[in-house]
């Protein structure tokens, strides 16, 4: 497989709504509610990204093509969270399992953050997810929060931050004589 990475324009946004909800229904099944991922629209989030596309220089957009059309897409950006480990967060990264296991996600997550630390949250129980999360060196930070449609669980993994602070990582001194 073979695919072409760019900048999303606003004639993208339709297609990038049908793989965004396409990639739902693929990645969540047995995650999400079936009722709640069958009624997802795909004009919902072309609606919300045409007043952010390109609005903020601080934050990147990307997608990915191959011969049948969008594949993939990515984006990040400042942190969202009070509680931040790192100042950057990858927003998104969706792929269609057809192109799972091709490199193709990677690759959108080195063009949206690159080697940089930076934070993500992953539905708990997404354990594809968790494990290419893993393999790019993030780590569980320990952040939880519910999914704001769904009330299903979050995981907040992070890379390139100090672990938070615990008394187990103190280790025994002797003492002097």
């Amino acid at each position: 497989m073979s695919w072409t990475i760019a900048r999303p324009v606003l004639d993208d946004l339709d297609e990038m709504g049908r793989v965004h909800v396409r990639v739902w229904q693929e990645a969540y099944a047995g995650l999400l509610p079936a009722e709640y991922l069958a009624a997802l629209d795909p004009a919902s989030g072309p609606r919300r990204w045409r007043e952010r596309l390109g609005s903020s220089p601080a934050v990147s957009w990307w997608l990915a093509r191959d011969e049948a059309g969008i594949v993939g897409l990515a984006t990040s950006g400042p942190g969202r969270d009070d509680d931040a480990p790192v100042p950057l967060e990858l927003y998104a990264i969706n792929v269609l399992a057809r192109a799972h296991g091709t490199g193709l996600a990677a690759d959108l997550v080195g063009h949206a953050i690159g080697d940089r630390p930076a934070y993500l949250w992953v539905l708990d129980g997404n354990a594809r997810a968790i494990a290419f999360y893993a393999k790019l060196g993030f780590t569980d930070e320990g952040g939880r929060k519910p999914e704001p449609e769904t009330g299903v669980t979050e995981i907040r993994m992070a890379r390139g931050h100090l672990a938070p602070w615990s008394p187990s990582h103190i280790s025994p001194v002797s003492p002097i004589s």
